[in-house]
């Protein structure tokens, strides 16, 4: 279902997920609708577009195969597989269902409007956006309330910190203050953690975790940079 649609961006929820580490989540996809993300990444364009801000865009660390689901989540898109979900119809789809926002892709590229409405309807989420440091400080407060502001360097992870938002920090090195995903430490599915979750869980520490996936090693040149 598209619940956002632009000349620059589509954001595609998914309601079925076979991924064993989020669990039963909703899905939702960020994508280029004119350039498949295989070829966006090959180009260098994801790092100015939807993963805008992250340093593991094109190649460089993301553990995200985008050749994989992204691409089948593109094509299915292009064939007009998807329908138009409107904000009225948000409770029957979302009501008692958790919600990964940005699955691949920056959810900081849809409209805060349509994450508030979604927010309210579901029943917890998980997100994270990278371009937090390129908005002003209203706008990265306002994404901050829903997401954690991602951060792989220290120098980035202290400014989140002074900015008031909860970070979630890819790094080897684990910052004193946080907490290790629990994902990681208990085998809990994000559907039933839904820690990374913004300033809605404010009384809560920020989350670490180290780098995985196939590009480990350049996720962590990228984050000791």
């Amino acid at each position: 279902m598209i619940i956002y649609e632009s000349q620059d961006v589509v954001a595609i929820a998914t309601l079925k997920t076979s991924n064993r580490k989020t669990g039963n989540m909703i899905q939702i996809w960020i994508l280029d609708p004119n350039v498949n993300p295989v070829e966006l990444v090959k180009s260098g364009k994801d790092a100015e577009t939807i993963c805008k801000g992250c340093p593991f865009a094109s190649g460089n660390g993301c553990y995200v195969n985008v050749g994989q689901a992204p691409l089948s989540v593109w094509k299915a898109y292009k064939r007009g597989a998807y329908k138009r979900l409107h904000p009225k119809d948000y409770d029957t789809v979302f009501s008692g269902r958790s919600v990964r926002f940005g699955a691949y892709g920056n959810p900081s590229n849809i409209p805060i409007s349509i994450v508030k409405a979604i927010a309210s309807a579901c029943d917890g989420w998980t997100g994270y956006f990278h371009d937090w440091k390129e908005m002003t400080a209203e706008k990265a407060r306002a994404y901050g309330q829903y997401f954690m502001a991602s951060t792989e360097t220290e120098d980035s992870r202290r400014l989140a910190d002074s900015l008031g938002m909860r970070y979630f920090h890819v790094s080897p090195n684990k910052p004193s203050d946080a907490i290790e995903c629990l994902s990681d430490t208990k085998g809990i599915a994000c559907a039933d953690c839904k820690l990374c979750s913004g300033l809605s869980k404010s009384r809560i520490k920020s989350v670490w975790i180290n780098p995985h996936g196939s590009k480990k090693k350049k996720a962590i040149s990228a984050s000791l940079a």
